[in-house]
């Protein structure tokens, strides 16, 4: 399973990054591949998000969250399923005292098989490594405008 990671900083408190985040209704505007959503509740473990990306529809499903920390979502369209998962710390100012930004981990698993080949091709694959690295750019880019 290969997996594309990417951590950057963001200058806004973690509370402001954590609510962006799990905002499905923001998810458009920054989540890799997601041109629009339907059914966005409130996000919690469980709940499930339909998405749409080139005329086609997929759903999301919040696997796991640990408030300001951690989130862990799975989206799937046709047979087709990727992890996302998201590490949020707080940090900035001097050794982290002030704690005024925050700090975000970002993996990608695209969870498919194919064994020892399989993953070296796949780890190679500069598009996914793309879509890791324009995510984050898109997410500092809409937290730190709102």
């Amino acid at each position: 399973m290969p997996k594309f990671e990417r951590e950057i900083e963001i200058d806004a408190p973690v509370e402001k990054v954590w609510k962006v985040i799990t905002d499905p209704n923001h998810w458009s505007q920054w989540f890799p591949g997601v041109e629009g959503v339907s059914n966005a509740t409130s996000a919690s473990v469980g709940s499930i998000v339909e998405w749409t990306s080139t005329g086609q529809t997929g759903s999301a499903t919040i696997v796991k969250m640990e408030p300001m920390k951690y989130l862990e979502i799975l989206t799937q369209m046709g047979d087709d399923k990727d992890s996302h998962v998201f590490k949020l710390k707080p940090s900035g100012g001097f050794f982290g005292l002030k704690d005024d930004e925050c700090k975000v981990e970002y993996t990608l698993d695209t969870l498919m098989g194919g064994g020892i080949l399989g993953n070296f091709v796949a780890g190679g694959n500069p598009k996914d490594a793309m879509r890791v690295k324009k995510t984050m750019h898109l997410l500092r880019k809409l937290v730190e405008s709102l």
